[in-house]
Protein backbone atom coordinates (compact mmCIF):
# COMPACT_ATOMS: atom_id res chain seq x y z
CA UNK A 1 0.00 0.00 0.00
CA UNK A 2 0.88 3.52 -0.52
CA UNK A 3 0.36 6.50 1.67
CA UNK A 4 -0.07 10.01 -0.13
CA UNK A 5 -0.39 13.27 2.37
CA UNK A 6 -1.80 16.89 1.46
CA UNK A 7 -1.66 19.32 3.67
CA UNK A 8 -4.44 21.91 4.37
CA UNK A 9 -4.36 25.69 6.29
CA UNK A 10 -5.98 23.50 9.96
CA UNK A 11 -6.17 19.41 8.24
CA UNK A 12 -4.84 17.25 6.49
CA UNK A 13 -5.86 14.24 3.25
CA UNK A 14 -4.27 10.82 3.54
CA UNK A 15 -4.82 8.88 0.45
CA UNK A 16 -4.27 5.08 0.92
CA UNK A 17 -3.65 3.02 -2.31
CA UNK A 18 -3.55 -0.68 -2.41
CA UNK A 19 -3.82 -3.66 0.01
CA UNK A 20 -4.38 -2.34 3.57
CA UNK A 21 -3.04 -4.81 5.17
CA UNK A 22 -1.32 -5.79 9.09
CA UNK A 23 1.82 -4.87 7.44
CA UNK A 24 1.12 -1.37 6.52
CA UNK A 25 -0.81 -0.64 10.21
CA UNK A 26 2.37 1.43 11.59
CA UNK A 27 2.85 3.53 8.13
CA UNK A 28 -0.61 4.81 8.58
CA UNK A 29 -0.27 5.38 12.48
CA UNK A 30 3.16 7.10 12.20
CA UNK A 31 1.36 9.17 9.42
CA UNK A 32 -1.08 10.42 12.05
CA UNK A 33 1.42 10.49 14.93
CA UNK A 34 3.82 13.14 12.99
CA UNK A 35 0.70 15.25 11.91
CA UNK A 36 -0.37 15.26 15.20
CA UNK A 37 2.78 16.76 16.74
CA UNK A 38 2.47 19.16 14.06
CA UNK A 39 -0.53 20.34 15.36
CA UNK A 40 -3.19 18.95 12.57
CA UNK A 41 -5.69 16.99 14.47
CA UNK A 42 -8.32 16.98 11.64
CA UNK A 43 -8.03 14.10 8.70
CA UNK A 44 -9.46 12.97 6.01
CA UNK A 45 -8.55 9.40 4.60
CA UNK A 46 -9.55 8.83 1.30
CA UNK A 47 -9.56 5.06 0.43
CA UNK A 48 -11.21 4.99 -2.94
CA UNK A 49 -8.39 3.30 -4.09
CA UNK A 50 -8.02 1.13 -1.67
CA UNK A 51 -9.05 -2.59 -2.89
CA UNK A 52 -8.55 -4.94 0.31
CA UNK A 53 -8.93 -4.12 3.90
CA UNK A 54 -8.43 -6.68 6.70
CA UNK A 55 -9.30 -6.42 10.63
CA UNK A 56 -6.42 -5.22 11.70
CA UNK A 57 -6.32 -2.20 9.47
CA UNK A 58 -9.67 -1.73 10.61
CA UNK A 59 -8.59 -1.54 13.69
CA UNK A 60 -5.92 0.56 12.68
CA UNK A 61 -8.38 3.24 11.35
CA UNK A 62 -10.11 3.18 14.73
CA UNK A 63 -7.19 3.93 16.81
CA UNK A 64 -6.08 7.21 14.24
CA UNK A 65 -10.09 8.11 14.62
CA UNK A 66 -9.34 7.79 18.42
CA UNK A 67 -6.38 9.32 18.41
CA UNK A 68 -7.36 12.22 16.46
CA UNK A 69 -10.66 13.27 18.92
CA UNK A 70 -8.39 12.70 21.77
CA UNK A 71 -6.68 15.83 20.41
CA UNK A 72 -9.93 17.83 19.99
CA UNK A 73 -10.02 17.13 16.20
CA UNK A 74 -11.62 14.59 13.82
CA UNK A 75 -11.33 11.61 11.13
CA UNK A 76 -13.52 10.81 8.33
CA UNK A 77 -13.64 8.21 5.63
CA UNK A 78 -13.73 9.79 1.84
CA UNK A 79 -14.70 8.15 -1.25
CA UNK A 80 -13.98 4.41 0.05
CA UNK A 81 -14.08 1.30 -2.50
CA UNK A 82 -17.10 -0.77 -3.07
CA UNK A 83 -15.11 -3.39 -0.73
CA UNK A 84 -14.03 -1.15 2.12
CA UNK A 85 -17.71 0.47 2.08
CA UNK A 86 -18.94 -3.01 2.46
CA UNK A 87 -17.01 -4.12 5.12
CA UNK A 88 -17.06 -1.61 7.54
CA UNK A 89 -20.58 -0.90 6.92
CA UNK A 90 -20.59 -5.18 7.86
CA UNK A 91 -18.22 -4.27 10.79
CA UNK A 92 -20.53 -1.20 11.72
CA UNK A 93 -17.53 1.80 11.81
CA UNK A 94 -20.07 3.51 9.73
CA UNK A 95 -21.92 4.47 12.70
CA UNK A 96 -18.19 5.24 14.76
CA UNK A 97 -16.76 7.11 11.53
CA UNK A 98 -18.50 8.88 9.12
CA UNK A 99 -18.32 7.74 5.07
CA UNK A 100 -18.31 10.04 3.06
CA UNK A 101 -19.21 9.60 -1.33
CA UNK A 102 -17.10 12.44 -2.20
CA UNK A 103 -13.73 14.59 -1.02
CA UNK A 104 -15.77 17.57 -1.27
CA UNK A 105 -18.52 16.52 1.38
CA UNK A 106 -15.44 14.88 3.58
CA UNK A 107 -13.93 18.48 3.48
CA UNK A 108 -17.15 20.12 4.38
CA UNK A 109 -17.35 18.06 7.24
CA UNK A 110 -14.16 18.53 8.56
CA UNK A 111 -14.40 22.56 8.30
CA UNK A 112 -17.72 21.82 9.95
CA UNK A 113 -16.18 20.85 12.83
CA UNK A 114 -13.52 23.19 12.89
CA UNK A 115 -15.85 25.97 12.91
CA UNK A 116 -18.11 24.68 15.89
CA UNK A 117 -14.76 24.49 17.68
CA UNK A 118 -13.77 27.80 17.41
CA UNK A 119 -17.45 29.00 17.58
CA UNK A 120 -18.03 26.81 20.70
CA UNK A 121 -14.53 28.53 22.44
CA UNK A 122 -13.18 25.20 22.58
CA UNK A 123 -10.35 25.22 20.39
CA UNK A 124 -8.16 26.82 22.97
CA UNK A 125 -4.62 27.19 22.88
CA UNK A 126 -3.86 24.47 25.59
CA UNK A 127 -4.99 21.82 22.66
CA UNK A 128 -1.65 23.11 20.90
CA UNK A 129 1.53 21.23 21.25
CA UNK A 130 4.79 23.14 21.72
CA UNK A 131 8.28 22.06 20.52
CA UNK A 132 11.35 22.84 23.36
CA UNK A 133 14.58 23.19 22.28
CA UNK A 134 17.74 24.15 23.72
CA UNK A 135 21.17 25.96 22.70
CA UNK A 136 23.41 24.49 25.63
CA UNK A 137 24.88 21.00 24.90
CA UNK A 138 24.62 20.79 29.12
CA UNK A 139 21.00 20.39 28.67
CA UNK A 140 20.77 18.62 25.08
CA UNK A 141 23.32 15.97 27.10
CA UNK A 142 20.49 15.80 29.39
CA UNK A 143 17.37 14.96 27.28
CA UNK A 144 20.01 12.17 25.48
CA UNK A 145 20.99 14.87 22.45
CA UNK A 146 16.93 14.79 21.12
CA UNK A 147 16.39 17.66 19.00
CA UNK A 148 13.60 19.00 20.72
CA UNK A 149 11.16 18.10 23.35
CA UNK A 150 7.39 18.10 22.91
CA UNK A 151 5.29 19.89 25.64
CA UNK A 152 1.99 21.03 25.67
CA UNK A 153 0.18 24.79 25.61
CA UNK A 154 -1.39 26.26 28.18
CA UNK A 155 -1.53 30.11 28.03
CA UNK A 156 -0.51 32.62 26.31
CA UNK A 157 0.08 36.29 25.49
CA UNK A 158 2.09 38.95 23.53
CA UNK A 159 5.05 38.67 26.46
CA UNK A 160 4.49 34.90 28.27
CA UNK A 161 3.76 31.46 27.54
CA UNK A 162 3.27 28.50 29.62
CA UNK A 163 3.34 24.69 29.01
CA UNK A 164 3.47 21.92 30.27
CA UNK A 165 6.09 19.16 29.81
CA UNK A 166 5.78 15.64 31.00
CA UNK A 167 9.47 14.13 32.22
CA UNK A 168 8.05 11.27 33.25
CA UNK A 169 7.05 9.98 29.64
CA UNK A 170 10.68 10.83 28.82
CA UNK A 171 11.92 8.69 31.91
CA UNK A 172 13.32 12.24 33.25
CA UNK A 173 12.47 12.56 37.02
CA UNK A 174 10.58 16.07 38.20
CA UNK A 175 13.55 17.28 39.85
CA UNK A 176 15.79 16.74 36.66
CA UNK A 177 13.04 18.49 34.81
CA UNK A 178 13.51 21.26 37.13
CA UNK A 179 16.87 21.43 36.21
CA UNK A 180 16.32 21.66 32.36
CA UNK A 181 14.06 24.52 33.05
CA UNK A 182 15.52 26.44 35.66
CA UNK A 183 14.32 30.05 36.39
CA UNK A 184 16.90 32.33 34.11
CA UNK A 185 17.18 29.58 31.25
CA UNK A 186 17.00 30.07 27.89
CA UNK A 187 14.43 27.86 26.10
CA UNK A 188 13.63 28.14 21.94
CA UNK A 189 10.07 27.38 21.31
CA UNK A 190 7.54 26.69 17.93
CA UNK A 191 4.18 26.32 18.34
CA UNK A 192 0.96 27.55 16.60
CA UNK A 193 -2.15 29.10 17.43
CA UNK A 194 -4.26 28.49 14.43
CA UNK A 195 -6.68 31.11 15.43
CA UNK A 196 -4.59 33.62 14.70
CA UNK A 197 -1.49 32.75 12.40
CA UNK A 198 -1.31 29.67 9.96
CA UNK A 199 2.30 28.84 10.42
CA UNK A 200 3.98 29.00 13.32
CA UNK A 201 5.78 31.21 16.36
CA UNK A 202 9.35 30.57 16.53
CA UNK A 203 10.26 32.56 19.57
CA UNK A 204 13.31 32.43 22.49
CA UNK A 205 12.07 32.68 25.89
CA UNK A 206 13.83 33.21 29.58
CA UNK A 207 11.97 30.92 32.07
CA UNK A 208 10.42 32.85 34.82
CA UNK A 209 9.11 29.76 36.94
CA UNK A 210 8.39 26.31 37.28
CA UNK A 211 6.23 24.13 39.16
CA UNK A 212 4.83 20.42 40.01
CA UNK A 213 1.80 19.92 37.46
CA UNK A 214 -0.09 16.61 37.40
CA UNK A 215 2.84 13.98 35.71
CA UNK A 216 4.89 16.88 35.06
CA UNK A 217 5.80 20.36 35.28
CA UNK A 218 4.58 23.76 34.43
CA UNK A 219 6.68 26.41 33.11
CA UNK A 220 6.40 29.79 32.74
CA UNK A 221 8.62 31.80 30.34
CA UNK A 222 9.07 35.52 28.83
CA UNK A 223 9.67 35.98 25.50
CA UNK A 224 13.25 37.59 24.96
CA UNK A 225 12.39 38.66 21.47
CA UNK A 226 9.25 39.25 19.82
CA UNK A 227 8.08 41.08 16.69
CA UNK A 228 5.44 43.48 16.22
CA UNK A 229 3.68 41.62 14.73
CA UNK A 230 3.66 38.54 16.33
CA UNK A 231 3.33 40.60 19.59
CA UNK A 232 -0.21 42.37 18.25
CA UNK A 233 -1.31 38.74 17.30
CA UNK A 234 -0.82 36.79 20.42
CA UNK A 235 -1.89 40.13 22.76
CA UNK A 236 -5.21 39.85 20.65
CA UNK A 237 -5.41 36.19 20.96
CA UNK A 238 -5.33 36.36 24.86
CA UNK A 239 -7.94 39.42 24.76
CA UNK A 240 -10.20 37.58 22.49
CA UNK A 241 -9.90 34.03 24.51
CA UNK A 242 -10.07 36.57 27.72
CA UNK A 243 -13.95 37.97 26.05
CA UNK A 244 -15.54 34.97 24.91
CA UNK A 245 -15.18 33.27 28.64
CA UNK A 246 -16.80 35.49 30.10
CA UNK A 247 -19.63 35.36 27.31
CA UNK A 248 -20.25 31.60 27.00
CA UNK A 249 -22.37 29.68 29.00
CA UNK A 250 -20.53 27.83 31.51
CA UNK A 251 -17.29 29.75 31.17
Amino acid sequence: MKIDKSLHDDFATLTLKGEFDTFYCPALMQEVEALLERGVHHLILDMRLVKFINSTALGAVIKAHKRCRAEGGDLVVAQPSPFVRDVMSKVGIDKLITLHDTEADATKAIIKHLNQKELTGTASVDHEKVLISFADDIRNKMIGGKKSLLGQMANVDGYKVQFHWSGTKNGISADAAKQLFFAGGEVDLKFQVRMMKKSFFELSAVVESVEAAGDGIRVTAKFKKISEGDRSALTQFADDMAFLKKQLPGK
